[in-house]
């Protein structure tokens, strides 16, 4: 991969969070239906990602990070456990469950957001070493 494509790549991250923004600010003025079907939309997309990231890195785990990977394992193992948990939860009909339900999805989401703006950190640190180092292998190579 060469500087300018990390740089392209890196670049994704913030349009992304953009248009995730953007979704959920609407969000607020839709029904609980059109919400429903927005979420299970908003699943199947994320598993379908989930699915095309670890066949990538199934394919280059010998290059990467075995920690890295690790990590991405139980972050998925843990996504997994909580969509499972939150739609036993979805069929329940007491208030008082409701609202601690919700509290869980919050508490979740805020969880999630935290993943996402440490893995930007992450995600910063190694584009800035990967030009980094292809600008010091030119450099030797010079």
């Amino acid at each position: 991969m060469t500087k300018a494509d990390v740089k392209t790549q890196f670049e994704k991250i913030s349009d992304k969070a953009e248009t995730a923004t953007d979704k959920v600010k609407a969000a607020g003025q839709k029904t609980r239906d059109q919400l429903e079907s927005e979420v299970a939309s908003a699943r199947e997309k994320v598993t379908a990602k989930a699915d095309q990231l670890k066949g990538k890195t199934d394919a280059a785990r010998d290059k990467a990070s075995s920690q890295w990977l690790e990590v991405r394992d139980k972050w998925q193992a843990h996504v997994v456990e909580v969509r499972t948990d939150l739609k036993k939860k979805k069929a329940k009909h007491n208030a008082k469950e409701a609202v601690r339900d919700a509290d869980m999805a919050e508490a979740y989401a805020a969880d999630a957001i935290d993943f996402a703006l440490d893995a930007i950190d992450n995600a910063e640190v190694a584009a800035l070493d990967a030009v980094y180092l292809r600008a010091n292998a030119d450099a030797l190579n010079a």
